[in-house]
């Protein structure tokens, strides 16, 4: 047998009363607007943006590059010494010579990036900037930054690699 407490009443009409819309009536069962048959159009493509950059930020973009690429070049320069003595120090006890020689040439190496990281920095200004004013713009900066961010981002998986090399 079943046995209804007076609690049962109450929560019988709180479930039915959960089933009405805030002006008081059931919810339509009439069909909403997304599910109707009508087929779905593309979407309206709005004014076909720049091919390439105008001359103020292009100017600014190539500044941004050349910077780029004479700091990722001097990183590229140091990285073959500092990875020799990273794996001569690999193993050393912190705080031995070989140990605090490796962690000084990794800051070096770290400090030669400087400028990428600067450049990328400043290319995200950029692309703010433009973006305020022109998302087409904001997508080309980006493009023109895709380079600088995979070398940063290599840059900053070898410098962890050589400082799991050396030990911390």
């Amino acid at each position: 047998m079943l046995n209804f407490k007076p609690a049962s009443p109450l929560l019988l009409f709180l479930l039915l009363a959960a089933c009405g819309t805030k002006e008081g009536g059931f919810p339509s069962l009439e069909p909403r607007s997304y599910e109707a048959d009508a087929p779905i159009s593309a979407p309206i493509e709005s004014a076909a943006a720049p091919s390439m950059l105008s001359g103020a930020f292009a100017a600014k973009a190539d500044a941004l590059q050349a910077r780029h690429i004479a700091a990722h070049g001097a990183y590229l320069g140091a990285l073959a010494a500092v990875q020799a003595i990273a794996s001569k120090a690999a193993g050393s006890s912190p705080g031995s010579e070989l140990w605090v020689n490796a962690h000084l040439m990794l800051s070096r190496l770290d400090k030669t990036r400087a400028d990428s990281v600067a450049a990328l920095r400043d290319f995200d200004g950029l692309i703010l900037d433009a973006g305020a004013r022109d998302a087409g713009l904001a997508a080309l900066l980006t493009e023109a930054q895709r380079p600088v961010i995979e070398d940063v981002a290599a840059q900053n998986g070898e410098i962890a690699r050589i400082s799991k090399v050396i030990g911390e």
